[in-house]
């Protein structure tokens, strides 16, 4: 390396794409004490001859400055206008000439957090949507090593990285580089550039298993006092010595590892190896034990006969280990999820690490001029109680990193684009805590003075590996909303208001863009759920007003107090959305203490599955919604016989011993069984009997009901025969009838 080589920041080199509009900053150093240089030259893309009179073009700034005695320099670079033209910046310092060509001026976005943003290109399914060959031409991506970690580093250095080894900019020819880039990163900047025509670079951070705190620094946290006792409470603050503690940690818990997995290798072959077990176990026994062995191999060494009945030898040390001795249940959740033991206080798992992702990834970013940043949370935030706190530190540290810092053109002022937590994260004791989390989210977004958006994948339930492209193409939809296009929507749409006229709800909403629509392939809006006075949710009916309201109601109350949309730990009907694409946000009008609306999947009788969790720990998936118990049945939806909603079951069926058996499931994980109804003690259900045979309809828990003999549909009344409120593990239907076959017909089920 020459002494007087020109260093320049990380992000500032070949087909970078720089802020359009706004003036930024070049630090870099070169030799102590000696002039250097600078010259853009701006070149047409097209080719075009120009005129040497034409300021455009050509060689349009020059600038001059010495360095200090240390070799440092700073240049101001104007605003610049966004265009497809291209830039070349020439530094110069002694006989040393570095030249950075094919850089653009555009938009230039930051992409970091966990989960749907990481997924790279080569992990993920692109949607069958023809590609435009100019609009690939715009897109550039900044894409550091995933992990933080570049070639040769085996870990995170406490000291902040200054500089990147081997990130740079890459293009859409840069196929092997592309294939490592975020698809939302992608799908993002591909549906911008599509509108508005110019470059736009995204700077892709995401690393699938951080956390919110491994992006907030160090010298946030000292200087927010609340952030600093909130972190200093869950014992993850890290000085250079913790840091240093846990990083050897880190090296054992990996030699460990290694050294298991060597030895399982080993013995699976017959090859058994002292030398690595004595290695193993030394490295798996904590001092206290270490010494608790010695002195009883040493008190067993001084018997003559250590088999005797009296000795001590092989007899369990007492107490055993210090950990044996602790009550790990006292732990508050946050401490075991963190890896917090009061046995191991220095320990932090490296997830919640304070600043490692800031140490690699941002601090060599600072100086970057950028339009905005998207952030998505780790699965597991909504255990942090104060996520405000967290919140603050991190946008804290963006603004330290990335400029400009002050704004005088609210236009220019960079936007924070929020991604809501997945019901997919779902904690099955606290199964409420992920809404309350994006809920949260939602409050604290709405209290910040710069432009703030959020995207929601709650109607994106099933595994798709084209769920990431989703959510670039939303995102970048509220992106032109904020930047460009300001009649496009700024977030999902919430609901903003709440008219009362009679016993019906008038919901307004905001970021409708260009209306309000159900879901493709819905013909009925659902999800919604209304109380009364006695705070007890009910489903409730709900109807789209002109494109620009709902209106919401439930006939069984008569004076709704408040109403809730989509707020169910698996939210599969909230697929309502507007025009632009984007779901409605769920959410609950007030925060009063109630009962909200149970999982009632299987009422409408509109459909044979529904998307659910079969088991814990299984993906969402498509789920029969009814199965057969007893004798034989084919059961079907009728789209034509129905009385309301936009099917009926139509049952076919062979009976054992004159009956006939079905019921909804209702052992599926994601229904969280028993299913509760609270304020109602019948269920009513409709029915229709095709062939007029003489039948019984019973319901489990609820008694049974003659089925007429007529050619219409009827409704029939069953009282609940137990104490309390409604509660199912199961609800078994039975049709008793003296045929071998027959066929009925049942809709709408309610509770009332």
């Amino acid at each position: 390396m020459q002494a007087n080589q020109i260093v320049l920041p990380s992000w500032l080199g070949n087909k970078t794409v720089f802020q359009q509009q706004v003036p930024f900053v070049i630090e870099g150093k070169a030799a102590p004490i000696a002039t250097i240089t600078l010259e853009i030259l701006k070149d047409p893309t097209d080719g075009r001859r120009v005129s040497k009179l034409d300021t455009e073009y050509g060689t349009i700034l020059s600038l001059e400055t010495t360095t200090s005695a240390k070799g440092d320099f700073k240049f101001n670079i104007p605003a610049y206008k966004a265009t497809t033209d291209a830039y070349t910046f020439v530094f110069k310092c002694f006989n040393e000439t570095l030249t950075l060509s094919d850089i653009r001026c555009g938009d230039v976005w930051v992409f970091l957090g966990s989960e749907f943003l990481s997924i790279p290109m080569k992990n993920a399914t692109a949607p069958a949507t023809p590609l435009k060959r100019q609009v690939m031409s715009h897109l550039r991506f900044f894409t550091p090593a995933r992990s933080g970690l570049e070639d040769g580093e085996k870990e995170i250095a406490y000291d902040p990285k200054e500089h990147f080894k081997d990130a740079h900019w890459i293009k859409i020819t840069d196929t092997k580089d592309l294939a490592n880039v975020s698809s939302s990163a992608f799908s993002f900047a591909y549906t911008v550039a599509d509108q508005v025509h110019y470059p736009v670079g995204v700077v892709d951070l995401s690393v699938a298993d951080s956390s919110i705190i491994n992006w907030i620094s160090d010298e946030v946290v000292e200087n927010q006092v609340a952030l600093h006792d909130y972190l200093e409470e869950l014992e993850l603050l890290t000085d250079k010595e913790r840091y240093l503690a846990n990083l050897k940690k880190d090296r054992k818990i990996n030699e460990t590892d290694s050294l298991k997995n060597e030895i399982e290798k080993g013995r699976f072959f017959l090859d058994f190896d002292l030398e690595k077990d004595k290695k193993l176990h030394d490295l798996t026994t904590d001092e206290e034990e270490k010494k608790e062995e010695k002195e009883a191999e040493e008190k067993a060494a001084e018997l003559d006969f250590p088999t005797a009945s009296d000795s001590t030898f092989g007899k369990p040390v007492e107490g055993g280990g210090s950990a044996k001795n602790l009550d790990f249940g006292m732990l508050s959740e946050i401490r075991e999820k963190t890896g917090k033991k009061a046995v191991d206080s220095a320990y932090i798992k490296t997830k919640f690490r304070v600043g490692t992702m800031y140490r690699a990834k941002l601090h060599a970013l600072r100086g970057l001029t950028i339009r905005g940043m998207s952030f998505s949370p780790n699965k597991e935030e909504f255990h942090f109680g104060r996520y405000d706190l967290l919140l603050m530190g991190l946008l804290g540290t963006l603004s330290s990193v990335f400029e400009p810092k002050e704004v005088y053109d609210d236009s220019l002022m960079p936007s924070m684009l929020f991604v809501t937590m997945h019901p997919g994260s779902i904690d099955y004791e606290f199964p409420y805590k992920v809404i309350e989390f994006n809920e949260k989210l939602m409050a604290f977004c709405r209290k910040l003075n710069m432009p703030t958006g959020m995207i929601s994948l709650h109607d994106l339930l099933l595994p798709d590996k084209t769920k990431s492209f989703t959510l670039g193409i939303r995102l970048a939809v509220i992106a032109l909303g904020h930047h460009v296009t300001p009649m496009m929507p700024k977030s999902c749409p919430a609901c903003s208001g709440v008219e009362k006229a009679g016993n019906k709800l008038i919901l307004q909403f905001d970021n409708l863009g260009d209306g309000l629509r159900l879901a493709e392939g819905e013909t009925e809006l659902r999800g919604f759920a209304v109380c009364g006075e006695d705070r007890v949710f009910y489903p409730a009916n709900a109807r789209i007003l002109h494109g620009v309201r709902v209106m919401v109601w439930c006939d069984d109350i008569a004076e709704p107090v408040s109403v809730a949309y989509g707020f169910s730990p698996f939210p599969h009907d909230a697929t309502f959305r507007n025009l632009n694409d984007l779901p409605v946000l769920p959410f609950r009008f007030d925060r009063n203490a109630s009962f909200y609306a149970p999982e009632l999947f299987f009422t409408s009788c509109d459909s044979l599955e529904f998307i659910g969790i079969e088991n814990e720990g299984d993906d969402f998936k498509k789920l029969k919604i009814y199965r057969t118990f007893k004798g034989n049945g084919v059961i079907t939806c009728d789209t034509l016989h129905k009385t309301e909603g936009n099917a009926s079951l139509h049952i076919r069926y062979e009976t054992e011993n004159s009956l006939y058996g079905f019921e909804p499931v209702l052992t599926y994980k994601s229904v969280m069984a028993p299913v509760v109804i609270r304020g109602r003690s019948k269920i009513l259900v409709d029915v229709f009997n095709p062939d007029t045979v003489k039948k019984n309809l019973k319901i489990e828990n609820f008694g049974e009901a003659e089925v007429k003999q007529q050619l219409n549909w009827q409704t029939l009344v069953f009282k609940y025969q137990e104490e309390g409120p409604i509660s199912l593990e199961s609800l078994k239907f039975t049709v008793e009838d003296n045929s071998k076959n027959g066929e009925i017909y049942i809709d709408n089920i309610r509770f009332e």
